[in-house]
């Protein structure tokens, strides 16, 4: 049994919707940051937190691997870009090389004579 009617809500009752902006809030990522390294510096300062018998993996886990899980997947279209970038600077052939060799030899040629 349904207890809201079906109906489609009309459109003069809806909210007009806000477009995203292009850079998102940097305040989940500055807090994720902190978090990271006051993490890393617990864990290297104190070294009954880096797990054991009782805590097994999960606090190195929670102050530093999640954490640093969650910045990259806030970064991933910034990483994607730096990736995808350096990929093409590989796979670039760099043609210009060859035809300012040969132009170098011509002038040692000439030079000679």
């Amino acid at each position: 049994m349904f207890v809201a009617p079906l109906s489609a809500p009309s459109t003069a009752s809806t909210a007009p919707v806000r477009p995203r902006t292009a850079r998102p809030h940097r305040a989940p990522a500055a807090a994720l940051a902190a978090w990271l390294l006051v993490g890393l510096g617990a864990i290297a300062l104190f070294p009954a937190l880096r797990g054991g018998d009782a805590f097994g993996s999960t606090l190195p886990f929670w102050l530093v691997a999640a954490p640093a899980i969650d910045l990259a997947w806030l970064a991933r279209a910034r990483i994607a870009a730096t990736l995808a970038a350096a990929a093409r600077r590989l796979w670039r052939h760099p043609a210009t090389q060859a035809r300012r060799l040969q132009g170098v030899r011509r002038a040692r040629r000439s030079s000679r004579k």
